[in-house]
């Protein structure tokens, strides 16, 4: 028995278990106690056969994120996949559980795999921005063709083992342990004295016309496209066209060169950010108690109840609107085959009247529940300033599934801890805020700064329009005022004023772009009218707002407007970060981008700061000083980053 590796001989068949907390990740350490007990196992007379298998949920989730922005480690994946493909004796998978990225890499170089049927397939390198590495775009194709395996890897969707189009795969598919199975099989193998390795597969390839057909498809889809996508399909092309071994050596190329790009550092960091978010103090220093049934007090919190409702709470109400706005969207689902009808019914039967008896009360302000339950304020747009306790729920929350929880120093721990663990069951990531220095919120303060920022280049002639593009060249979805318009310009301008307020900034006034909106009526979507007209066919500005506006470079100077707005959110940033609202930075490029639209692909806009370089983040906020503005403050946290030639996260820019 080594640290990582379990070893056990089953009638000459060495079961080799992976056992690393968390999930088997392929450590460097795991790799090199991999590697070693099979160059045991090679030479051992009493082995005859190997098997691999996981210990505990899964086989392996494949490599650590954080290992991929240092130097890999030997021996890396593509070695020890080649060790075992071109191993003297069989080697059989048994797979449970996840077997993802590096591990599938493992289990396709293995000469035969079994799997049970829960197991969970998956190469889900292409949402990272990466190529998948250790032979996977080579040896999936020769095993499925190149349709199924391109469909796999461009997805990068974890699929069943028991998918009709994996069965390929598969030397048998068992509902029980796979291990005993995978043991018999070894040694089957090993007395014929010959099995089939994955390189030697040509069922994929037996179609050659079929398979460039294939290709050819994604290949007009992609068209014009650069990036991880495109390059595994030149992989994947490349299985057909090259020998095996000119092949791995392509693919590897591809790995690196994917690895290293600004796009793939952007991914991992927004991935590795979401995981890391709902790890807060409180977790660790109380129980939890269980939250099964929840009251909702409040108007318009339809979305809400889906999301408890899919989570399996029971849910209840006295809003008379909720149970007919919440059936209203569950009919939508079965109509467009997303649900089906008797887990609508379940839904339906789980949501009740009445307030009591509940576990938990989320309560919008003027809602509140005053008969001794365990009662929550729910943001409403407002903030939740002063709340010793509070949730904001991203909305819709059943899709964004983000929440922020603002957390007092008079806050019970176990409440806490326990308002962590329901957002975790629900699939939510949560961010701690804590109160009073976060304000009216995280969310609400970095995005009040962009729109505080914009409405004062409106102010000095540019068009709001001018400024949502150069929002969107930033990297939001849409910018500020397009924003301002599908939240209700009554609710934003209370909440700008306590941003305001927080940031030291003077609160907006009467010649202010938004006052003159709704001086003349226009609050917004909800009345087709803002700082764009809302038709049915989409929104367009208005006519009384029309014109180019002055050139930035007038307003601006030498400051580009997409960079005015950066300013301004990582001044906001770091206030936030200075005053300890935040528990680290990574949490607030998680709520740009899933809740507020920011390119997932950039990482969020600290990291895409961290990547610009803090210097040239300095450079503007000094040229922006002269507007006057508390605004574009050079923050001296900046300035000690620029000295200590550090990032936002401690990197130096590269």
């Amino acid at each position: 028995m080594t640290g990582q590796i379990r070893q056990d001989l089953r009638n000459g068949v060495a079961v080799l278990l992976l056992d690393r907390p968390v999930a088997n990740a392929l450590s460097a350490e795991l790799r090199a106690e991999l590697a070693g007990a099979l160059d045991h196992a090679a030479t051992a007379a009493e082995v005859r056969a190997v098997v691999l298998a996981g210990s505990g949920s899964g086989f392996s989730s494949g490599v650590d994120l954080t290992e991929y922005d240092g130097s890999l480690e030997e021996p890396w994946i593509d070695a020890l996949c080649t060790q075992i493909e071109d191993f003297p004796k069989p080697v059989i998978a048994a797979l449970h559980g996840p077997t993802f990225g590096a591990g599938l890499a493992l289990a396709l170089a293995a000469h035969a795999r079994i799997a049970q049927a829960e197991a969970r397939l998956a190469s889900p390198e292409i949402t990272l921005d990466m190529v998948p590495g250790g032979g996977v775009t080579q040896r999936l194709p020769r095993l499925l063709g190149a349709q199924v395996a391109l469909e796999v890897m461009l997805a990068g969707q974890t699929l069943r083992a028991t998918d009709p189009r994996l069965r390929r795969l598969f030397s048998q598919v068992t509902a029980d342990d796979p291990l005993p199975a995978a043991v018999d099989l070894a040694g089957k193998l090993a007395d014929q004295g010959h099995w089939r390795r994955s390189q030697e597969a040509t069922r994929g390839l037996s179609d050659p016309a079929g398979y460039q057909r294939a290709i050819a498809t994604v290949a007009e889809r992609l068209k014009g496209q650069n990036g991880a996508a495109s390059d595994i399909l030149r992989a994947v092309e490349a299985a057909q066209l090259l020998p095996f071994a000119q092949g791995l050596a392509f693919e590897a190329t591809l790995f690196e060169d994917r690895l290293r790009s600004p796009e793939a550092r952007a991914q991992r960091h927004i991935y590795a950010a979401e995981r890391r978010a709902s790890g807060m103090p409180e977790r660790a220093q109380a129980a939890t108690r269980d939250i099964s049934r929840i009251a909702l007090a409040g108007a318009r919190l339809g979305d809400v109840a889906l999301l408890l409702l899919e989570g399996g709470k029971v849910v209840r109400s006295d809003a008379p609107d909720l149970p007919a706005s919440v059936s209203r969207a569950l009919d939508g689902l079965v109509t467009h085959d997303k649900m089906e009808a008797a887990t609508r019914a379940a839904h339906i039967a789980r949501l009740t009247s009445g307030m009591a008896p509940v576990d938990l009360a989320l309560c919008t302000r003027g809602s509140e529940v005053a008969d001794g339950t365990l009662s929550v304020p729910l943001d409403d747009g407002r903030g939740l300033a002063g709340a010793p306790l509070g949730l904001r729920l991203y909305r819709p929350a059943q899709t964004l599934r983000l929440a922020e929880l603002a957390v007092s120093d008079t806050a019970d721990p176990a409440i806490v801890a326990s308002l962590a663990q329901l957002c975790t069951g629900l699939g939510v990531t949560l961010v701690r805020a804590a109160q009073p220095a976060a304000g009216p919120g995280l969310g609400h303060i970095l995005m009040g700064a962009v729109c505080l920022a914009g409405l004062e280049m409106v102010r000095l002639g540019l068009t709001p329009q001018r400024v949502d593009q150069a929002a969107q060249r930033l990297g939001f979805r849409a910018g500020p005022f397009l924003m301002m318009d599908f939240d209700g310009l009554p609710v934003v301008a209370n909440r700008l004023r306590s941003v305001a307020e927080w940031l030291g900034c003077p609160a907006p006034g009467a010649d202010d772009p938004l006052a003159e909106r709704l001086a003349k009526g226009a609050v917004g979507r909800a009345v087709g009218r803002g700082f764009y007209d809302h038709p049915s066919e989409g929104p367009r500005p208005p006519k009384n707002l029309a014109g180019p506006g002055r050139d930035p470079a007038e307003v601006l100077g030498t400051v580009a407007p997409r960079h005015a707005l950066q300013a301004a959110l990582v001044g906001a940033a770091v206030q936030l970060l200075a005053r300890g609202a935040v528990q680290r930075a990574s949490d607030l490029d998680v709520l740009m981008v899933r809740g507020y639209g920011y390119d997932r692909a950039r990482g969020g806009p600290l990291f895409a700061a961290d990547q610009r370089g803090m210097l040239a983040m300095l450079q503007d906020f000094k040229a922006l000083a002269r507007m006057g503005t508390p605004l574009w403050q050079v923050p001296p946290m900046v300035v000690e980053m620029v000295k200590n030639g550090e990032g936002m996260f401690g990197r130096r820019h590269d």
